[in-house]
Protein backbone atom coordinates (compact mmCIF):
# COMPACT_ATOMS: atom_id res chain seq x y z
CA UNK A 1 0.00 0.00 0.00
CA UNK A 2 2.64 2.25 0.93
CA UNK A 3 4.73 1.42 -2.27
CA UNK A 4 1.56 2.10 -4.39
CA UNK A 5 0.50 5.23 -2.45
CA UNK A 6 4.21 6.66 -3.64
CA UNK A 7 4.14 5.92 -7.31
CA UNK A 8 0.65 7.60 -7.54
CA UNK A 9 2.14 10.60 -6.16
CA UNK A 10 5.03 10.77 -8.89
CA UNK A 11 2.09 10.15 -11.45
CA UNK A 12 0.23 13.14 -10.03
CA UNK A 13 3.23 15.52 -9.91
CA UNK A 14 4.98 14.11 -12.64
CA UNK A 15 2.76 13.79 -16.19
CA UNK A 16 1.82 17.52 -16.04
CA UNK A 17 5.02 18.79 -16.52
CA UNK A 18 5.86 16.91 -19.76
CA UNK A 19 4.87 19.20 -22.30
CA UNK A 20 3.84 18.01 -25.98
CA UNK A 21 4.58 21.48 -27.73
CA UNK A 22 8.13 20.91 -27.66
CA UNK A 23 10.24 19.40 -30.73
CA UNK A 24 12.69 16.50 -30.15
CA UNK A 25 15.44 18.31 -29.85
CA UNK A 26 14.52 20.80 -28.36
CA UNK A 27 13.33 18.16 -25.26
CA UNK A 28 16.31 16.41 -25.22
CA UNK A 29 18.63 19.62 -24.62
CA UNK A 30 16.40 20.86 -22.05
CA UNK A 31 16.41 17.36 -20.32
CA UNK A 32 19.85 16.89 -20.34
CA UNK A 33 20.60 20.27 -19.12
CA UNK A 34 17.54 19.66 -16.39
CA UNK A 35 19.24 16.28 -15.32
CA UNK A 36 22.81 18.17 -14.87
CA UNK A 37 21.36 21.02 -12.98
CA UNK A 38 19.70 18.58 -10.55
CA UNK A 39 22.51 16.70 -9.72
CA UNK A 40 24.43 19.63 -8.92
CA UNK A 41 21.92 20.62 -6.62
CA UNK A 42 21.53 17.65 -5.21
CA UNK A 43 25.44 18.02 -4.84
CA UNK A 44 24.97 21.11 -2.96
CA UNK A 45 22.65 19.39 -1.06
CA UNK A 46 24.63 16.71 -0.01
CA UNK A 47 27.78 19.02 0.97
CA UNK A 48 25.17 21.10 3.13
CA UNK A 49 23.84 18.09 5.13
CA UNK A 50 27.28 16.85 5.85
CA UNK A 51 27.87 20.41 7.05
CA UNK A 52 24.89 20.77 9.57
CA UNK A 53 24.66 17.10 10.79
CA UNK A 54 26.40 17.06 14.09
CA UNK A 55 25.93 13.13 14.65
CA UNK A 56 27.81 12.00 11.17
CA UNK A 57 27.66 8.96 12.64
CA UNK A 58 24.19 7.99 13.16
CA UNK A 59 22.85 10.03 10.31
CA UNK A 60 25.10 9.79 7.76
CA UNK A 61 27.71 7.01 7.81
CA UNK A 62 25.93 4.22 9.75
CA UNK A 63 24.75 2.57 6.37
CA UNK A 64 24.98 -0.37 3.68
CA UNK A 65 24.00 -1.13 0.56
CA UNK A 66 21.57 -3.70 2.29
CA UNK A 67 20.80 -1.33 4.75
CA UNK A 68 19.76 1.31 2.19
CA UNK A 69 18.01 -1.28 0.19
CA UNK A 70 15.66 -2.35 3.01
CA UNK A 71 14.98 1.77 3.47
CA UNK A 72 13.74 2.73 0.45
CA UNK A 73 11.84 -0.60 -0.26
CA UNK A 74 9.56 0.09 2.56
CA UNK A 75 8.96 3.85 3.28
CA UNK A 76 6.81 4.50 6.23
CA UNK A 77 3.85 6.78 6.46
CA UNK A 78 5.21 9.60 9.16
CA UNK A 79 9.04 9.77 10.74
CA UNK A 80 7.94 11.01 13.85
CA UNK A 81 9.10 14.49 12.58
CA UNK A 82 7.28 17.05 15.03
CA UNK A 83 4.75 19.25 13.45
CA UNK A 84 7.00 21.97 12.85
CA UNK A 85 9.07 19.94 11.10
CA UNK A 86 7.02 18.36 8.65
CA UNK A 87 4.50 21.41 8.10
CA UNK A 88 6.74 24.36 7.79
CA UNK A 89 10.64 23.10 7.36
CA UNK A 90 9.62 20.69 5.02
CA UNK A 91 7.14 23.24 2.81
CA UNK A 92 9.80 26.07 3.46
CA UNK A 93 12.54 23.94 1.67
CA UNK A 94 10.20 23.01 -1.48
CA UNK A 95 9.55 26.04 -2.07
CA UNK A 96 13.34 26.95 -1.93
CA UNK A 97 13.96 23.94 -4.63
CA UNK A 98 11.31 25.45 -6.70
CA UNK A 99 12.38 29.23 -6.54
CA UNK A 100 16.11 27.40 -7.02
CA UNK A 101 14.94 25.76 -10.91
CA UNK A 102 12.89 29.43 -11.55
CA UNK A 103 16.48 31.28 -10.76
CA UNK A 104 18.20 28.86 -13.08
CA UNK A 105 16.04 29.74 -15.64
CA UNK A 106 13.28 26.84 -15.93
CA UNK A 107 9.71 27.13 -16.75
CA UNK A 108 7.28 26.73 -13.99
CA UNK A 109 6.36 22.97 -15.46
CA UNK A 110 10.25 22.09 -14.83
CA UNK A 111 10.29 23.31 -11.77
CA UNK A 112 7.35 21.74 -10.03
CA UNK A 113 9.10 18.64 -11.33
CA UNK A 114 12.17 19.36 -9.60
CA UNK A 115 10.73 19.94 -6.67
CA UNK A 116 9.41 16.27 -6.43
CA UNK A 117 12.78 15.17 -7.85
CA UNK A 118 14.95 16.69 -4.80
CA UNK A 119 12.39 16.31 -2.70
CA UNK A 120 11.89 12.93 -4.00
CA UNK A 121 16.07 12.59 -3.72
CA UNK A 122 16.23 14.10 -0.42
CA UNK A 123 14.26 10.77 1.05
CA UNK A 124 15.60 8.10 -0.81
CA UNK A 125 19.42 8.86 -1.10
CA UNK A 126 20.45 12.16 1.89
CA UNK A 127 17.93 10.07 4.27
CA UNK A 128 17.03 7.54 2.77
CA UNK A 129 20.69 5.50 3.20
CA UNK A 130 20.16 5.66 7.24
CA UNK A 131 16.28 5.51 8.31
CA UNK A 132 13.41 4.89 5.61
CA UNK A 133 11.61 7.54 3.60
CA UNK A 134 8.50 9.56 4.82
CA UNK A 135 5.03 8.91 2.62
CA UNK A 136 3.87 12.97 4.74
CA UNK A 137 7.09 14.65 3.67
CA UNK A 138 7.19 12.80 -0.18
CA UNK A 139 3.54 14.84 -0.51
CA UNK A 140 4.21 17.91 2.23
CA UNK A 141 7.85 19.23 0.85
CA UNK A 142 6.34 19.48 -3.17
CA UNK A 143 2.51 20.00 -2.13
CA UNK A 144 3.07 22.76 0.07
CA UNK A 145 6.59 23.76 -0.79
CA UNK A 146 5.20 25.14 -4.50
CA UNK A 147 2.19 26.93 -3.56
CA UNK A 148 4.72 28.34 -1.48
CA UNK A 149 7.55 28.75 -4.05
CA UNK A 150 5.02 30.82 -6.30
CA UNK A 151 3.69 33.09 -3.87
CA UNK A 152 7.39 33.77 -2.43
CA UNK A 153 8.50 34.22 -6.33
CA UNK A 154 5.84 36.97 -6.55
CA UNK A 155 6.34 38.74 -3.34
CA UNK A 156 10.41 38.45 -4.19
CA UNK A 157 9.88 40.33 -7.12
CA UNK A 158 8.25 43.32 -5.24
CA UNK A 159 10.39 42.56 -2.39
CA UNK A 160 13.61 43.54 -4.58
CA UNK A 161 12.62 46.35 -6.39
CA UNK A 162 11.89 48.20 -3.52
CA UNK A 163 14.31 50.59 -2.27
CA UNK A 164 13.75 49.87 1.33
CA UNK A 165 16.57 48.34 2.79
CA UNK A 166 14.14 45.92 5.12
CA UNK A 167 12.87 44.93 2.28
CA UNK A 168 15.74 43.78 0.40
CA UNK A 169 17.06 42.00 3.39
CA UNK A 170 13.88 40.47 3.98
CA UNK A 171 13.79 39.03 0.09
CA UNK A 172 17.56 37.37 0.62
CA UNK A 173 15.58 35.91 3.72
CA UNK A 174 12.64 34.40 1.06
CA UNK A 175 15.21 33.26 -0.79
CA UNK A 176 18.65 32.64 0.17
CA UNK A 177 19.44 31.28 -3.27
CA UNK A 178 19.43 34.81 -4.54
CA UNK A 179 22.81 35.54 -2.98
CA UNK A 180 24.57 32.53 -5.03
CA UNK A 181 22.82 32.63 -8.45
CA UNK A 182 21.66 35.49 -11.21
CA UNK A 183 20.17 34.39 -14.63
CA UNK A 184 21.46 31.01 -14.67
CA UNK A 185 25.24 31.78 -13.47
CA UNK A 186 26.70 30.96 -10.33
CA UNK A 187 28.64 33.25 -7.88
CA UNK A 188 27.93 35.21 -4.78
CA UNK A 189 26.53 39.05 -4.08
CA UNK A 190 28.41 40.88 -2.29
CA UNK A 191 25.57 42.12 0.01
CA UNK A 192 28.08 45.73 0.36
CA UNK A 193 27.95 46.89 -2.91
CA UNK A 194 25.13 44.21 -4.27
CA UNK A 195 27.58 43.39 -7.26
CA UNK A 196 26.96 40.03 -8.23
CA UNK A 197 31.10 38.22 -8.38
CA UNK A 198 30.52 35.52 -11.24
CA UNK A 199 33.79 32.48 -10.61
CA UNK A 200 32.12 30.34 -13.22
CA UNK A 201 33.76 29.72 -15.74
CA UNK A 202 36.79 30.36 -13.46
CA UNK A 203 38.88 32.78 -14.61
CA UNK A 204 42.71 32.76 -14.35
CA UNK A 205 44.29 34.69 -11.71
CA UNK A 206 48.19 35.70 -11.65
CA UNK A 207 49.14 33.87 -8.48
CA UNK A 208 51.66 36.99 -7.50
CA UNK A 209 48.83 38.13 -6.49
CA UNK A 210 48.20 35.60 -3.71
CA UNK A 211 51.45 36.60 -1.99
CA UNK A 212 50.02 40.14 -1.33
CA UNK A 213 48.67 40.31 2.38
CA UNK A 214 45.33 41.02 0.78
CA UNK A 215 43.75 38.88 -1.48
CA UNK A 216 40.98 39.04 -3.65
CA UNK A 217 37.29 38.80 -2.70
CA UNK A 218 36.71 35.03 -2.10
CA UNK A 219 35.63 32.17 -0.46
CA UNK A 220 37.98 29.50 1.50
CA UNK A 221 37.19 26.29 2.29
CA UNK A 222 39.40 24.86 5.39
CA UNK A 223 40.07 21.61 6.93
CA UNK A 224 42.33 20.57 10.15
CA UNK A 225 42.90 16.97 11.02
CA UNK A 226 44.57 16.28 13.74
CA UNK A 227 45.54 12.63 15.11
CA UNK A 228 45.56 12.48 18.81
CA UNK A 229 47.74 10.22 21.07
CA UNK A 230 46.12 7.33 22.30
CA UNK A 231 47.66 8.28 26.06
CA UNK A 232 45.56 11.25 24.99
CA UNK A 233 42.52 9.97 24.37
CA UNK A 234 43.43 8.43 20.87
CA UNK A 235 41.36 9.17 17.45
CA UNK A 236 40.86 12.54 15.71
CA UNK A 237 40.17 16.32 16.48
CA UNK A 238 38.52 17.83 13.04
CA UNK A 239 37.85 21.32 12.49
CA UNK A 240 36.77 22.61 9.38
CA UNK A 241 35.42 26.01 8.40
CA UNK A 242 34.34 28.66 5.95
CA UNK A 243 35.30 31.98 5.13
CA UNK A 244 33.64 34.74 3.26
CA UNK A 245 36.09 37.48 2.65
CA UNK A 246 35.59 41.04 1.21
CA UNK A 247 37.97 43.72 0.09
CA UNK A 248 38.32 47.31 -0.90
CA UNK A 249 41.39 47.89 -2.73
CA UNK A 250 41.88 51.21 -2.62
CA UNK A 251 41.64 51.36 0.88
CA UNK A 252 43.87 48.11 0.89
CA UNK A 253 41.34 46.55 3.67
CA UNK A 254 40.05 43.43 3.75
CA UNK A 255 37.18 41.81 6.04
CA UNK A 256 36.37 38.48 6.53
CA UNK A 257 34.04 36.57 8.21
CA UNK A 258 34.67 33.07 9.61
CA UNK A 259 31.82 30.37 10.06
CA UNK A 260 33.52 27.00 11.57
CA UNK A 261 32.09 23.51 12.71
CA UNK A 262 34.61 21.06 15.22
CA UNK A 263 34.05 18.34 16.53
CA UNK A 264 35.69 14.74 17.78
CA UNK A 265 36.11 11.41 15.55
CA UNK A 266 36.81 7.61 17.85
CA UNK A 267 38.69 9.97 21.09
CA UNK A 268 38.13 10.28 24.22
CA UNK A 269 37.61 13.78 26.44
CA UNK A 270 40.14 15.15 29.05
CA UNK A 271 38.79 12.30 31.73
CA UNK A 272 38.85 10.14 29.58
CA UNK A 273 35.17 9.51 28.62
CA UNK A 274 34.41 8.37 25.46
CA UNK A 275 33.08 11.39 23.38
CA UNK A 276 30.31 10.96 20.82
CA UNK A 277 31.30 11.49 17.19
CA UNK A 278 30.33 14.29 15.56
CA UNK A 279 30.01 17.80 14.97
CA UNK A 280 29.32 21.23 17.20
CA UNK A 281 29.49 25.22 15.45
CA UNK A 282 32.29 26.89 16.46
CA UNK A 283 32.63 30.52 17.33
CA UNK A 284 32.25 32.93 14.39
CA UNK A 285 35.33 35.80 14.05
CA UNK A 286 35.53 39.01 12.34
CA UNK A 287 39.19 39.50 10.70
CA UNK A 288 39.75 42.95 9.50
CA UNK A 289 43.08 43.05 7.75
CA UNK A 290 44.92 46.63 6.80
CA UNK A 291 47.80 47.43 4.53
CA UNK A 292 49.74 50.38 6.70
CA UNK A 293 52.70 50.42 4.41
CA UNK A 294 53.43 49.01 1.17
CA UNK A 295 57.05 50.03 -0.55
CA UNK A 296 58.92 48.02 -3.17
CA UNK A 297 57.39 44.91 -2.48
CA UNK A 298 57.47 45.06 1.37
CA UNK A 299 54.32 45.06 2.83
CA UNK A 300 53.81 45.86 6.47
CA UNK A 301 50.19 45.76 8.16
CA UNK A 302 47.83 44.71 10.82
CA UNK A 303 45.09 42.32 11.46
CA UNK A 304 42.41 42.70 14.32
CA UNK A 305 40.18 39.06 14.90
CA UNK A 306 37.18 39.85 17.21
CA UNK A 307 35.79 35.97 18.09
CA UNK A 308 32.19 35.57 19.22
CA UNK A 309 31.30 33.29 21.59
CA UNK A 310 28.64 32.05 19.47
CA UNK A 311 28.70 28.36 20.07
CA UNK A 312 26.55 28.94 23.55
CA UNK A 313 24.04 29.80 21.45
CA UNK A 314 23.89 25.95 19.90
CA UNK A 315 25.26 24.63 23.07
CA UNK A 316 27.75 21.55 23.26
CA UNK A 317 25.63 18.89 24.42
CA UNK A 318 28.06 16.33 23.64
CA UNK A 319 30.87 18.10 24.97
CA UNK A 320 32.46 17.52 21.34
CA UNK A 321 34.21 20.84 21.57
CA UNK A 322 35.77 20.88 25.29
CA UNK A 323 38.20 18.19 23.76
CA UNK A 324 39.64 20.27 21.91
CA UNK A 325 40.63 22.68 24.30
CA UNK A 326 43.83 20.98 24.43
CA UNK A 327 44.97 22.69 20.80
CA UNK A 328 46.18 25.86 21.32
CA UNK A 329 46.17 26.08 17.25
CA UNK A 330 42.47 26.23 17.19
CA UNK A 331 41.37 26.94 20.79
CA UNK A 332 39.74 30.60 20.07
CA UNK A 333 37.47 28.58 17.86
CA UNK A 334 35.98 26.07 19.96
CA UNK A 335 36.16 27.35 23.20
CA UNK A 336 33.07 28.20 25.55
CA UNK A 337 31.54 31.37 26.36
CA UNK A 338 34.70 33.54 25.65
CA UNK A 339 35.06 35.88 23.46
CA UNK A 340 38.83 36.65 22.02
CA UNK A 341 40.46 39.60 20.71
CA UNK A 342 43.10 38.94 18.20
CA UNK A 343 45.54 41.79 17.35
CA UNK A 344 48.46 40.86 14.83
CA UNK A 345 51.54 42.50 13.55
CA UNK A 346 53.47 41.82 10.23
CA UNK A 347 56.52 42.93 7.91
CA UNK A 348 55.84 40.52 4.49
CA UNK A 349 57.40 40.59 0.70
CA UNK A 350 56.92 37.89 -1.90
CA UNK A 351 59.74 35.57 0.25
CA UNK A 352 58.89 35.72 3.89
CA UNK A 353 56.48 36.59 6.53
CA UNK A 354 56.90 37.87 10.21
CA UNK A 355 54.20 38.31 12.42
CA UNK A 356 53.35 38.99 16.29
CA UNK A 357 50.49 38.92 17.83
CA UNK A 358 48.12 38.13 20.76
CA UNK A 359 45.22 36.45 21.56
CA UNK A 360 43.10 37.94 24.71
CA UNK A 361 40.54 35.84 26.15
CA UNK A 362 37.80 36.95 27.93
CA UNK A 363 35.36 35.06 29.99
CA UNK A 364 37.60 32.04 29.78
CA UNK A 365 36.66 30.35 32.88
CA UNK A 366 35.95 27.18 31.15
CA UNK A 367 39.51 26.38 30.26
CA UNK A 368 41.33 27.07 33.20
CA UNK A 369 39.28 28.77 36.00
CA UNK A 370 40.49 32.62 34.94
CA UNK A 371 38.53 35.20 33.80
CA UNK A 372 41.09 36.02 31.05
CA UNK A 373 43.92 34.47 29.16
CA UNK A 374 46.81 36.23 27.26
CA UNK A 375 48.42 34.00 24.72
CA UNK A 376 51.69 35.62 22.59
CA UNK A 377 51.94 34.39 19.02
CA UNK A 378 54.59 34.40 16.88
CA UNK A 379 55.56 33.31 13.46
CA UNK A 380 57.52 32.89 10.30
CA UNK A 381 56.74 32.11 6.77
CA UNK A 382 59.56 31.55 4.15
CA UNK A 383 58.97 30.73 0.61
CA UNK A 384 61.66 27.94 -0.45
CA UNK A 385 59.87 27.25 -3.71
CA UNK A 386 58.45 28.58 -6.76
CA UNK A 387 57.50 27.56 -10.40
CA UNK A 388 58.43 29.59 -13.17
CA UNK A 389 54.88 29.61 -13.81
CA UNK A 390 54.03 30.45 -10.97
CA UNK A 391 51.34 28.47 -10.06
CA UNK A 392 53.36 26.24 -7.71
CA UNK A 393 55.01 26.66 -4.67
CA UNK A 394 56.49 25.38 -1.45
CA UNK A 395 56.67 27.26 2.14
CA UNK A 396 58.05 26.37 5.89
CA UNK A 397 55.99 28.50 9.04
CA UNK A 398 57.36 28.31 12.17
CA UNK A 399 54.75 29.38 14.79
CA UNK A 400 54.84 29.67 18.31
CA UNK A 401 52.30 30.16 21.02
CA UNK A 402 53.52 31.58 24.17
CA UNK A 403 50.67 30.70 26.96
CA UNK A 404 51.61 33.89 29.28
CA UNK A 405 48.95 33.46 31.95
CA UNK A 406 49.11 29.89 32.33
CA UNK A 407 52.50 29.52 34.10
CA UNK A 408 52.90 25.20 34.34
CA UNK A 409 52.67 25.22 30.57
CA UNK A 410 55.12 25.74 28.14
CA UNK A 411 55.80 27.34 24.90
CA UNK A 412 53.89 25.20 22.48
CA UNK A 413 55.71 25.38 18.86
CA UNK A 414 54.50 24.07 15.35
CA UNK A 415 56.32 23.34 11.98
CA UNK A 416 54.26 23.68 8.70
CA UNK A 417 54.88 22.28 5.37
CA UNK A 418 52.65 24.43 2.57
CA UNK A 419 52.55 23.10 -0.89
CA UNK A 420 50.26 25.41 -3.08
CA UNK A 421 48.74 24.99 -6.66
CA UNK A 422 46.96 28.65 -7.61
CA UNK A 423 45.40 28.84 -11.05
CA UNK A 424 41.37 28.88 -11.44
CA UNK A 425 41.41 27.67 -7.74
CA UNK A 426 44.16 28.04 -5.02
CA UNK A 427 44.77 24.70 -3.13
CA UNK A 428 47.27 24.50 0.01
CA UNK A 429 47.85 21.22 1.38
CA UNK A 430 49.78 21.42 4.64
CA UNK A 431 51.31 18.69 7.12
CA UNK A 432 51.44 19.75 10.64
CA UNK A 433 53.93 19.23 13.31
CA UNK A 434 54.17 19.69 16.63
CA UNK A 435 58.03 20.49 18.10
CA UNK A 436 57.23 21.33 21.71
CA UNK A 437 54.79 22.11 24.52
CA UNK A 438 51.40 20.81 25.52
CA UNK A 439 50.58 20.73 21.78
CA UNK A 440 53.26 18.09 21.10
CA UNK A 441 52.10 15.73 24.25
CA UNK A 442 48.71 15.83 22.59
CA UNK A 443 48.88 15.27 18.42
CA UNK A 444 51.16 13.27 16.67
CA UNK A 445 50.53 15.39 13.54
CA UNK A 446 48.35 17.59 11.69
CA UNK A 447 46.82 17.74 7.71
CA UNK A 448 45.07 21.42 7.28
CA UNK A 449 43.44 21.52 3.45
CA UNK A 450 42.53 25.14 2.29
CA UNK A 451 40.65 25.80 -0.94
CA UNK A 452 40.03 29.08 -2.07
CA UNK A 453 37.53 30.31 -4.24
CA UNK A 454 38.35 33.92 -5.95
CA UNK A 455 35.55 35.74 -6.68
CA UNK A 456 35.00 38.28 -9.47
Amino acid sequence: MQKLLVIIIYIIFCLPSFGSEMDENSESEVDKSFLKDSATINYFLWGGRILYVRNKDSKIFDTSPKKWAQNITSPEINDGDNFATNYIYHPYFGALYYQVYRDLGYEKSDAYLGTILQSSLWEFTIEGTVEKPSVIDLIVTPGLGIPLGIYFENLNKELSKSHSFFKKTLSYLINPARLFMSEGDLGIINPLSGQFMIYKPFKYRDSTIDNSPISLSGISVKTYFFDVKQYRGGGADILYMVDASFTDNAKETNISLRFPWAGAYDGNDKEYNVVDNGFEVGNFSLLISKVLSSKEDVHIGADLGINFPTTTIWGDKKDRLEKLYSNSLILKDVLHDSSTLSPKFYIANNYFRFGAGSELFFNAKDYSNESKEFFAIYDARFNVFKSKSQKYSLDFDFKAIDKLTENSSGIDTFMEVIFKFVDNLNLAISFIKPLNGDAAKYIHNGIKVNLKVPLY
